[in-house]
C-alpha cells in the first residue's frame, strides 16, 4: 500500500505544467481538464482523464524595494509570497481512480516584474523561491512515490517588443533548481533510489493581446552522484516538454488548449535503465485570482 507523506513549503511543478502561467508565481489559479493518454506502462491506463491543477499563497504583499548607488531609475518592487501551495491530481476510468497525484509548497518566493520596452530585449520577470518541497505518485509511469526538497530555485524572463505601440510580444525563460530526490519504481529493480538532482526550465512563447498565445516548454531534473558513476549507485531523471495555446479571457477566464509528454528514467552504471513515458493532449478551463 501506497503511504507518502508530503511536507508541503512550495509551488507547483511536477511533472506536469498548469495552465496558469507556470512562471508567474505571484498569482493563484484553480482548473480543470479533459485530457486523452496513452503511452503507458499498462494497458489499463491509456483513455480519458480528468485533471485538476491549483495553486494558491497564503500571504502575499510587496517585498522591499531595492536602491542603487546612482541617479538611474530603480527596479520595480518585488512581490513577496509567503506559503504557496499546489496541487495536480488526475483520475482515469473507474478501474485506476486517482492515478497521478503531486503535491507542492514553497515557504517563501519572491517576483519582480518589469514592463516590456519596444524593439528591446530585455527582462521581463525575475522569479526567486526558498524552501520548496513537492512529492507524489505517476501511475502511468510506475512510479511508486517522488519526493523533492529544493533549496531555492530561481529563474528570468526576457520579452522583446517590436515597438512600444506594437501588440505582439516575444517571450524567452531559463529557471535552474538545487535540492535533493528519493524516487521508487514499481519495478523492485529501482527501489529506494536517492540522489541531488539539478532541474533545469526552458520556456518560450509569442503572444498577442487579446489573441492569446502559443507557448513551449521544456524541463528537466536530472539526478547525479558525489562520486564515480561506477560506485554512484542508481540515480532518477524526470522530464516534461509541453506546447499549446494560452489565453485569458474576460475577468478570470483561461483556456488551454495542449499536447505533453513526460517521461521518468531510473539509470544506474551496473543495471539496464527503466525508462517510461506518457503523452496528454487535452483542454483545461480555469480560472486566476
Amino acid at each position: 500500500m501506497r503511504n507518502i507523506c508530503v511536507i508541503m513549503v512550495g509551488i507547483l511543478f511536477a511533472t506536469a505544467l498548469p495552465a496558469a502561467d507556470p512562471w508567474n508565481i505571484n498569482e493563484n489559479f484553480a482548473g480543470f481538464a479533459i485530457a486523452d493518454a496513452d503511452w503507458t506502462i499498462n494497458k489499463v491506463f491509456p483513455g480519458t482523464k480528468l485533471i485538476f491543477d491549483g495553486q494558491y499563497s497564503i500571504r502575499r504583499g510587496p517585498g522591499k524595494p531595492s536602491t542603487k548607488d546612482c541617479e538611474c531609475e530603480p527596479p520595480p518592487i518585488p512581490d513577496r509570497m509567503l506559503g504557496t501551495i499546489g496541487a495536480h491530481l488526475q483520475w482515469g476510468h473507474d478501474k485506476t481512480g486517482l492515478e497521478y497525484a503531486y503535491f507542492s509548497g514553497t515557504a517563501l518566493a519572491y517576483q519582480r516584474n518589469f514592463d516590456p520596452v519596444g524593439a528591446r530585449f530585455r527582462p521581463v520577470r525575475d522569479t526567486l523561491e526558498f524552501g520548496n518541497v513537492r512529492g507524489g505518485f505517476d501511475d502511468p509511469l510506475g512510479i511508486d512515490s517522488y519526493a523533492e526538497v529544493n533549496l531555492v530555485r530561481g529563474g528570468r524572463t526576457w520579452g522583446y517588443k517590436l515597438s512600444d505601440q506594437s501588440p505582439w510580444l516575444f517571450t524567452l525563460g531559463i529557471k535552474v533548481s538545487v535540492g535533493y530526490a528519493w524516487a521508487d519504481s514499481f519495478d523492485p529493480t529501482y527501489q529506494d533510489v536517492s540522489n541531488p538532482p539539478i532541474g533545469t526550465w526552458v520556456n518560450g512563447t509569442i503572444k498577442r493581446e487579446r489573441w492569446g498565445e502559443l507557448y513551449i516548454e521544456q524541463g528537466v531534473v536530472n539526478g547525479f552522484t558525489l562520486s564515480s558513476p561506477a560506485r554512484g549507485g542508481s540515480v532518477s531523471r524526470e522530464a516534461v516538454f509541453r506546447f499549446g495555446y494560452f489565453n485569458q479571457f474576460h475577468r478570470c477566464l483561461t483556456v488551454d488548449l495542449f499536447v505533453e509528454k513526460r517521461s521518468f528514467n531510473f539509470s544506474d552504471p551496473n543495471l539496464v535503465d527503466l525508462y517510461t513515458k506518457s503523452r496528454r493532449t487535452g483542454a483545461e478551463i480555469g480560472c486566476v485570482f
